[in-house]
């Protein structure tokens, strides 16, 4: 058989077949034999396979032109053979060696073109890196954690589960900024997968740390930091009277009064019930009114502040400023 049918014939099995070995020198014989070791054997023993895929690789190099053929497909077996042993990690609940040779896969898969093993890769790696993050973050390593849910993202950008992870680890490191980053990722992310379960607890997490912020910054008699942290907490909702009453009890102490005004008008179009349970707000209203000497408007305020507790205080201001 002349060179050229040999070849033909060496490629026409595909991959994963026998290489027959016809009318070549010792050389060539000793690459074909590695790779046919190889091709029979690696997802029974990987490890073995891949020695003897480099030992075929090496000793085509030596070839040059007459071992590019048995080089190609030596090459092309080399990223299943790693995710092989990707898997026989896996088994032996060796993750992090799971992880190290499913990269190994993917590196090979890119570098050789394997589209197939590459998109088993992708699907799978990140998994485990989350996974991987969260033992760690079990353990109290957040800054391990946070090491591999970034390269669980970096194979799956928009995989909730990880900046989860994140937001979590970031905030267990004191790390504010970060923290945020990725709680609004967290949220954009889990909107975009209809995830709404995890987008409205994130929100919510976003919203008790601004206001444990507030609460704290209240106890200092930090108004001016209770303020910006409330105005923080209105990027997570912008709809919760609270959060406008509690702006109007801050503004009004910092003598900020068309703020205090701004803040308890909209917290009155926000709250609902009786003129009882508004009656607080229309306190805080009519006091910043009183304070910038609008006095009409003031008047208006504490009618609709008199009742419940507050309607002795709102009664009296009524009589000093002479309503009508």
């Amino acid at each position: 058989m002349k060179r050229g049918q040999f070849l033909n014939a060496l490629f026409a099995v595909g991959l994963g077949l026998i290489i027959p070995m016809v009318g070549v020198g010792q050389t060539m014989k000793e690459a074909v034999d590695a790779y046919n070791a190889a091709a029979t054997t690696y997802k029974q023993d990987p490890k073995a396979a891949l020695e003897n895929l480099n030992k075929a690789i090496q000793t085509c190099d030596q070839l040059g032109e007459e071992g590019t053929e048995v080089k190609v497909n030596s090459e092309s077996l080399i990223p299943k053979v790693y995710f092989e042993m990707a898997m026989a990690a896996y088994k032996q609940k060796d993750l992090q060696g799971t992880l190290d040779n499913l990269e190994k896969a993917e590196e090979t898969a890119t570098k050789y073109n394997d589209a197939s093993i590459k998109g088993r890769v992708e699907k799978t790696i990140p998994k485990l890196y989350n996974v991987m993050g969260n033992n760690k973050f079990k353990e109290n390593k957040f800054d391990e954690a946070v090491t591999n849910y970034t390269k669980a993202l970096n194979f799956a950008p928009d995989f909730v589960d990880p900046m989860l992870g994140l937001t979590l680890s970031y905030e267990k490191l004191g790390n504010e900024e970060k923290m945020f980053e990725y709680i609004d990722k967290t949220i954009e992310a889990a909107k975009k997968a209809n995830d709404n379960q995890t987008a409205e607890s994130t929100t919510t997490k976003a919203k008790n740390y601004f206001l444990k912020q507030a609460d704290d910054a209240q106890k200092a008699k930090k108004y001016d930091d209770a303020i910006v942290s409330l105005n923080k907490l209105l990027k997570y909702d912008a709809n919760d009277n609270e959060v406008y009453r509690l702006l109007a009890v801050n503004y009004n102490r910092v003598e900020k009064w068309n703020d205090g005004i701004t803040a308890a008008l909209k917290a009155i179009e926000l709250k609902t019930g009786t003129a009882d349970e508004k009656a607080e707000l229309y306190f805080l209203l009519a006091t910043a009114y009183q304070k910038i000497n609008d006095n009409s408007k003031a008047c208006e305020a504490y009618k609709k502040a008199a009742f419940g507790t507050f309607k002795p205080n709102a009664d009296y201001q009524i009589q000093q400023l002479k309503c009508q």
